[in-house]
Order: C-alpha cells, then structure tokens, then sequence
C-alpha cells in the first residue's frame, strides 16, 4: 500500500502547478502581441513616425524662432533683457531626441533614402512623411525590438512640450506684469499733471491726490 503524502507535498504541488500555469499563460500573452506587434508593423510604424517626425520638427522650429526672437529683443531692450538660457537647454533636448530618432528611423527607410541633416525651416520641398521601405520581415523584426524606443521619444516629445507650455505662461504672465507695471507709472504721471494744471482752478477745494497701489 503507497504511503499517504504528507499535507505539505500536496501543497507544493499545487504551488508548481499554478507556478507552471502562470509563467505558460505569461509566454502565450508575450508571443502572441509580439505577432500582433509584428503583423501591424506597417500601419503602426507609418502613424507613429510620421506623428513624432511633424512633432520633432514642430518642436525644432519653434525653438530656433523663439531664440531668434529673444535674442532680438535681447539687443533692443537695456531694462530687463530675456533670459535664453531656458529656450537654449530645451532646444538642445530637442536636436538631440530628433538625432535618436533618425537613427532609429534609419533602417525602415527605403536603401536610397539619406538621413542628412535636412532643414525644413530653409527649404520646402522637405516632407514630414517618411519614404519608408517594404516591410519585410527583417524590418518587422527591427519594428519589434525598437517599438519601445520610439515610445519612450514620444513620452519625451510629450513633457517637453508641458515644459514649453509652461514657459510660455510664464513668459506671457511677465508681459503682463510689465504692462500693469507700465499703466501704473502712467496713470501717477497723469495724476501729478491734473494736481499741477487743474488743483488750482478747481472751485469745490477738493485734494487730489496720486493713487497709491498696494506692494506685490
């Protein structure tokens, strides 16, 4: 007669069991989006490229008219010139995300297609669409292994952008700030020429005084 197996046993298989189970079902999720991943390779890498491509050089274009305009006022204003230190630092980020992207773009284009420095804010004829190859299952492949790469750019492409968005705030909130700053100083010169030229003339004696504005 077998010998009963001790409650323990019985355990430990089970945990096996469920151990084997999972890590099955687990390679069965990972190689089936990889064959999904593999299969929508031509209509994910067309939508995805183009979409950070538009992005990238949005972003490029952005920066160098932004410094440009800074540095221009920058010349023409003595009192509170703009600080490009900022803009510099985040066009930087973004020359260097649009040079990991090229690289990584690179082996779907098609074999004749160069990967020059090609500058749309200078010449026209630059399209933002790529002139991708066929994809043969060597790119599939590639598409599969470098798929996440070109998520984590989007992911960077994404926070730069809020970082631009708040620096345009700000940038906009200090215009601001210096316009009521601005008023303000016009509206006391007006004040000080209505004591001067009318508080002698005025019948009823009554004082005008030069408004006060509270400290910020």
């Amino acid at each position: 007669m077998p010998a009963e197996l001790p409650p323990i046993s019985y355990a430990s298989v089970i945990v096996g069991f469920l151990g084997f189970a999972f890590t099955f079902f687990t390679f069965i999720r990972v190689f089936w989006e990889s064959m999904m991943t593999m299969w929508n390779a031509p209509k994910e890498l067309r939508q995805l490229l183009d979409n950070l491509r538009t992005e990238l050089f949005g972003e490029r274009a952005y920066f160098k008219n932004a410094i440009k305009q800074a540095r221009s006022k920058s010349r023409k204003s003595t009192r509170d010139p703009p600080d490009i230190m900022p803009l510099s630092i985040l066009s930087d980020s973004i020359k260097n995300m649009l040079s990991d992207f090229r690289t990584l773009e690179a082996p779907f284009l098609h074999d004749d297609e160069h990967t020059d420095d090609l500058d749309i804010e200078k010449s026209g004829k630059v399209s933002l669409r790529g002139d991708y190859g066929r994809m043969d299952i060597r790119r599939r492949l590639r598409w599969l292994h470098t798929k996440d790469d070109f998520m984590d750019i989007q992911n960077k492409v994404t926070r730069m952008q809020a970082r631009r968005i708040a620096y345009e705030t700000s940038d906009t909130l200090s215009c601001v700030r210096d316009v009521e700053k601005r008023v303000q100083d016009l509206d006391d010169r007006l004040y000080d020429l209505e004591e001067r030229f009318l508080g002698g003339k005025l019948d009823d004696k009554q004082v005008y005084v030069k408004r006060g504005y509270p400290s910020k």
